[in-house]
């Protein structure tokens, strides 16, 4: 039975009060996962194809819905697929950064949604962001009337305002002027309690799977900006402003059981605050600071244990003036980066896959320009007024600048990804040729330690002697990144020290300290040392520290494990490649540690900041965590685990597939890398790009609501005035969501996933009707809404 992931990385835009229908949206996905992670929790086929979401899924204290579906459709899927749905990444800016903090949350702890539905339908209103003092009585600014009247329902778009809405506009409108309407103490309270009603964080209960790292990024923007330092030719050095800030926070249970998580109870502060700062709407709430987060939690008699992780972590320049860190004032991520793509591309990359793997950048877009109505002409007719122009300089356009150029970037990496596929088949037979015919796999004995590490050794030579002159910048380019992992090793555990170093001073000092060693070569291709003693000493120092060539080793040994697996007939392999693989997973979390800095003695790095970098300084620092890396210790562990795995397997081809990619890896590396902009094997998967919005799923809808979001009112801002907005937003959000999600299934199944009996329509029919029906029950002013709605998808 071939075995699939679907990977997701979500990308949420900001949108004020368009927050509302992108938690709906969340809460979706987060269902989806909670069918997939029970649905994979029974390990028995036969049972599990048998079983109940209920009797599958652990007991948690919250109410499910539509999680019994998904998992039926993942049992459909099943009679010829295997499918897995994995987030690795959520990334979000204003609107999009708070609701991916609670779905990271969710996600990494396996807690409650239901409270921030709760938070938003009853807390989102203008009434309650305001400061009480800010919130006009009935004689406030009378004369105001006639031009509320006039104007205001140029805001309004197709939709007329409910009685609510004009209610509450005009009062807001007669409300303080000139100052920021919205109280960040209120919002500040609301973020920090809602991450607390989602539930405690307890140990063992999480959705990701042992191995697998979720990465949340979320958008700021510091308002007077940090100073950066940029090298040029002439002038040496400027000074440059950096206003975008991306704080990070990750989760990670490692295959041995040890979790490490930015989302646990520890860190509310931190994820309050980030929430409360990526949405600081400029004008509207007033900007963040940190010595703000610490007065409400003061107030609130809340500790922060995790403070100083998170400060070293995503401002380590920074942890040695915390003056200067408490005084920055932070305001709304989207005027930065509202569409946060590029922190979410760079780590789908890293993502290591367990088997065949479809990987996705799922983008939420609550307002996406429809192609159909967007005409040239009609665009320029009209000249943009005075206020107008204004606005959209200052917020409308840096907000809907477009994503094309990370489009670009993620298409160019696919074409990467499919020239190193045609570069590997093209090289594989050959490379075979070569193991085999250098490296006998006797069908008879059993392959020990010792062979299986001699064999490594000889296909290195065989490479070095078969590539010619490819193999002097295959050398290069493999130190270079040696190189600049080193460096950025130092920068970070001099962070860790309290200590700023530059990342490109270091690479500098390193390069030239190899240049004298003879391991690169400097300008004009003159070294000034024995060759000989050069050679050796490149060679002791790659073995004392390339962690990333053993990764890259391992990782493609998965790599041809998955494309093994995805021939027909190995169902009857399938667990021993899971043994094998998660093994390999075992191996990858012990080499990954080691450029952790985390894992050395804080004393090597104490020794970095107190001395000149000079070359005995380098030298002492490389001894040093060459001795703590301790990687010829985890070779053999490697070499062991093979050779066993090895000597277990019959002889078939399986066993030959795994000796090929493990031995003779040194020919395809030396083959690849000088290929690759990255220090590991990334580029070897595509990237689909996919975007869930009203547009997407017209289907659904009548002609009179092609746009059905009220919140798209009052340049988007239109659910804080209305009760029944925030419910059709919210309901809209989790209905879009569910026919996208399902659409994204299939088509990762590749070509009729479903037995051909299976009635599609019907499934998505009753997904909708089970999301109806649960939301009717805490609806107060959609009950019209899900009336029609009921009425068009049980026809």
């Amino acid at each position: 039975m071939r075995e699939k992931e679907l990977r997701l990385a979500l990308v949420c835009y900001g949108g004020a009060s368009l927050a509302i229908y992108m938690n709906g949206i969340s809460s979706e996905v987060l269902k989806l996962v909670r069918a997939s992670k029970a649905y994979h929790g029974v390990s028995d086929r036969i049972e599990r194809a048998a079983a109940t979401f209920d009797q599958a899924a652990p007991k948690r204290p919250y109410r499910t819905d539509t999680e019994s579906l998904y998992f039926e459709l993942f049992q459909a899927l099943g009679q010829k697929l295997e499918l897995r749905v994995i987030v690795d990444v959520v990334s979000g800016a204003s609107a999009g950064g708070i609701n991916g903090i609670f779905l990271a949350r969710a996600l990494a702890h396996d807690l409650d949604f239901d409270p921030l539905r709760t938070m938003w339908l009853n807390l989102a209103d203008i009434e309650e962001l305001m400061e009480e003092d800010t919130i006009a009585d009935r004689t406030s600014k009378l004369w105001f009337y006639p031009f509320i009247w006039l104007f205001g329902g140029r805001a309004f778009g197709d939709h007329a305002p409910d009685q609510e809405t004009k209610r509450k506009l005009f009062r807001f409108v007669r409300s303080r002027w000139f100052q920021p309407p919205f109280s960040g103490t209120h919002m500040l309270t609301w973020m920090l309690n809602a991450c607390e009603n989602m539930g405690h964080a307890e140990s063992g209960h999480t959705l990701m799977p042992p191995g697998h790292k979720l990465d949340l990024f979320v958008s700021l923007t510091n308002f007077f900006g940090q100073p950066r330092r940029i090298k040029l030719h002439d002038p040496k050095e400027v000074l440059e402003h950096q206003h975008s800030v991306t704080l990070n926070f990750g989760f990670r249970q490692a295959a041995t059981g040890t979790t490490v998580s930015d989302f646990g109870d520890d860190n509310i502060p931190g994820l309050g605050f980030a929430a409360r700062a990526t949405s600081s709407f400029p004008g509207a709430f007033p900007p963040l600071r940190f010595k703000d987060l610490e007065d409400r939690l003061t107030a609130r008699r809340q500790a922060w244990p995790a403070r100083d992780f998170f400060m070293t972590k995503n401002f380590p320049a920074l942890i040695s003036d915390k003056a200067t860190l408490y005084d920055m004032s932070f305001i709304d991520g989207g005027v930065t980066n509202n569409k946060p793509f590029g922190a979410a591309i760079s780590a789908v990359y890293e993502r290591p896959a367990h088997r065949e793997v479809d990987r996705r950048i799922i983008y939420v877009d609550p307002l996406p320009d429809d192609p159909e109505t967007l005409l040239e002409g009609q665009r320029h007719k009209e000249l943009p007024g005075f206020f107008r122009t204004i606005l959209s300089a200052l917020a409308e356009i840096p907000r809907r600048e477009p994503i094309y150029e990370d489009l670009r970037a993620i298409d160019k990496q696919n074409k990467n990804a499919r020239r190193f596929e045609a570069t590997l088949q093209s090289a594989e037979a050959q490379v075979n040729r070569l193991v085999d015919k250098v490296l006998n796999l006797d069908r008879e004995h059993k392959v020990d330690t010792a062979m299986l590490a001699s064999w490594r050794e000889r296909a290195h030579e065989e490479a070095h002697k078969h590539t010619g002159f490819s193999y002097s910048s295959y050398m290069q380019s493999k130190t270079v990144r040696m190189v600049e992992r080193i460096a950025q090793l130092m920068v970070e555990g001099a962070a860790m020290r309290g200590v700023k170093l530059s990342e490109s001073d270091m690479f500098e000092a390193l390069r030239q300290w190899a240049e004298r060693k003879g391991m690169l070569c400097p300008e004009g291709g003159v070294v000034d040392i024995v060759p000989e003693q050069g050679q050796q000493h490149h060679v002791r120092r790659l073995r004392e520290l390339d962690v990333d060539y053993r990764i890259r080793r391992l990782r493609f040994v998965i790599m041809k494990l998955n494309r093994f697996m995805q021939q027909d007939n190995q169902g009857h392999l399938v667990e021993p490649v899971k043994k094998i693989k998660r093994q390999i997973y075992t191996m990858l979390e012990s080499y990954r540690t080691r450029w952790a800095p985390e894992h050395f003695d804080e004393v090597i790095f104490e020794r970095l900041v107190t001395q000149p970098i000079d070359d005995m300084a380098i030298t002492a620092f490389l001894d040093s965590i060459a001795s703590a890396m301790e990687l010829e210790d985890l070779d053999y562990e490697q070499d062991e685990t093979f050779a066993l795995a090895l000597s277990i397997l019959p002889q078939n081809a399986l066993r030959l597939t795994l000796f090929r990619a493990y031995v003779g890896y040194a020919f395809y590396d030396v083959l690849m890398l000088p290929m690759s902009q990255g220090a590991d094997l990334l580029e070897v998967d595509e990237i689909r790009v996919a975007r869930i919005s009203p547009l997407d799923c017209e289907n659904m809808q009548d002609d009179h609501d092609q746009q059905p979001l009220l919140g798209t009112q009052l340049y988007n801002f239109g659910a804080f005035f209305s009760r029944k907005a925030r419910e059709n937003d919210y309901i809209w959000g989790r209905l879009h969501a569910a026919s996208r999600l399902v659409d994204f299934m299939l088509d990762a199944a590749g070509d009729d996933p479903l037995p051909a009996d299976y009635d599609l329509e019907g499934f998505k029919k009753r997904l909708f009707m089970t999301i109806l029906e649960t939301e009717e029950a805490h609806m107060e002013e959609s009950k019209a809404l899900i009336k029609g709605l009921m009425e068009r998808f049980s026809a």
